[in-house]
């Protein structure tokens, strides 16, 4: 086996101690009754995640982890994505939900996702992964899509903060979850939309390193906009007031994004495409 190769699959096996955490993480929320010890409207939102971790990404990263040990960079790129799902995911659990018993799961949960994301970025075969895309790959469409959500985002998300912050307010979704700050607009706009940026434009010019994003981010999105998704169907099933213009959004996006993951990765072989 290449030594390149061997490094990047010592990375899968976080896979093993990830999906035992996410297992305690996610079941506890969805099975242990007063665990969540936060504002009913956050509660709602925590438990519909906790249900597609559990039955989503958790079987998304098993399936993925082994396939990406055989030598699938499809299975790879998906693996990447549920990581950077999870490390989403529990930096919110982390700082913004209220201390509970499984607080130190949360924890080790982060560290061992974000490790796994880091080192499995690393030690990526960039440039074979990019030769594995046939010429038909939809490359500035992908492009295009990443920057339109990334500006989409930032709309959103200032368009609360701003008018709050002119009027010496706290912006209404703070109010809703009870907590400090909203994690998801600190994550969005300090992390993830600028990384939609970097991939955009590293797509674009055709780079290696967008190429490998560009799998990974999509991934990403589609199992992201799947909980959010969750999450509504659990606020509206507790009572709890839903923005509809938002939830058509979502739905769309979920939708949009699922089929320009598929249109992506039907554009990556098992093996380097001859030039």
């Amino acid at each position: 086996m290449n030594e390149g190769i061997r490094h990047a699959n010592v990375w899968l096996w976080l896979t093993f101690p990830i999906a035992i955490l996410l297992t305690i993480a996610a079941g506890g929320g969805v099975f242990i009754s007063g665990l969540y010890r936060d504002t009913p409207y956050f509660v709602a939102q925590a438990v519909g995640q906790d249900l597609i971790s559990l039955v989503v990404v958790l079987p998304t990263l098993i399936v993925t982890a082994f396939l990406a040990s055989r030598g699938s960079p499809r299975a790879r790129l998906v693996w990447l994505g549920g990581l950077v799902y999870l490390v989403y995911t529990y930096v919110v659990a982390a700082f913004d939900v209220s201390f509970n018993s499984l607080f130190l799961v949360y924890v080790a949960l982060l560290g061992c996702s974000l490790y796994a994301l880091i080192g499995g970025l690393v030690t990526a075969d960039m440039a074979g992964i990019k030769a594995c895309f046939t010429e038909k790959t939809p490359v500035k469409a992908v492009s295009i899509y990443l920057a339109v959500l990334a500006v989409l985002f930032y709309f959103l998300w200032l368009s609360e903060i701003v008018p709050a912050l002119m009027a010496g307010e706290i912006p209404q979704s703070i109010r809703d979850n009870g907590t400090p700050t909203n994690a998801v607009h600190v994550l969005d706009m300090a992390w993830v939309l600028p990384s939609f940026g970097i991939t955009a434009v590293s797509l674009w010019r055709k780079r290696a390193l967008g190429y490998t994003l560009a799998g990974a981010i999509l991934s990403y999105g589609v199992l992201l906009m799947l909980a959010i998704l969750s999450m509504v169907v659990f606020m509206i099933r507790e009572g709890h007031p839903v923005v509809v213009p938002q939830m058509v959004i979502f739905g769309a996006l979920f939708a949009i994004s699922l089929g320009m993951l598929i249109w992506y990765m039907r554009g990556l072989k098992s093996s380097p495409v001859p030039k």
